[in-house]
């Protein structure tokens, strides 16, 4: 009887961990994770870059995703988990055409931080995206095949500080590896695919 009790709770725990890590809606995890495959794909993943294509799915999937922050609110880490966040955070951060949703999601981002359904670094990354001048130093331009250079930032003399406290390495690490980004795919735009 003592074996079965504590085979029960062994199991019983195993099954509150995992239903931990299971995300309240499996459902659209799946469609972001899935958006997030084409919004990759559009960028040249593994081949060439096809600035239609990437018009066209970014077009697509800012729309869906639109529709799923109406009718859901964020999709925050409890939600869709982790990676799917990270996925709905990216399609967030390639909806330049749509600068007002990309503000909305900040703000949505933001508020989400202190429970630690959004990430710190994510914010950084969409804060300086639609923001001149940006405070985190993440979007830039390639000069050239081997150098790149952030756009303006905010008091500039603070902004490793800033970086540390949102998880980014310091600028001139970071300058560093973007710069081994700037082969032939990185010219022909002014920010990095992330």
């Amino acid at each position: 009887m003592k074996k079965a009790s504590i085979l029960f709770s062994v199991l019983w725990l195993a099954t509150l961990a995992h239903a931990a890590d299971m995300p309240a809606r499996p459902d659209l995890r799946d469609e972001l994770l899935r958006m997030r495959v084409e919004d990759q794909r559009a960028r040249g993943e593994g081949g060439t870059i096809d600035p239609q294509a990437m018009g066209r799915v970014d077009a697509a999937n800012t729309a869906r995703l639109k529709e799923i922050v109406a009718q859901v609110g964020w999709p925050t880490i409890s939600m869709v988990g982790g990676d799917a966040a990270g996925a709905a955070w990216l399609l967030a951060q390639h909806a330049d055409r749509d600068r007002a949703f990309q503000q909305d999601v900040l703000a949505r981002i933001e508020k989400l931080l202190p429970s630690g359904e959004a990430t710190r670094k994510e914010y950084a990354y969409l804060y300086d995206r639609v923001n001149e001048p940006q405070r985190y130093g993440t979007q830039g331009t390639c000069l050239d095949s081997a150098h790149w250079a952030p756009r303006p930032i905010e008091n500039e003399a603070d902004v490793d500080k800033r970086r540390a406290e949102v998880g980014l390495p310091t600028m001139a690490e970071y300058i560093a590896i973007i710069s081994k980004m700037c082969g032939e795919a990185f010219l022909p735009t002014a920010r990095p695919s992330n």
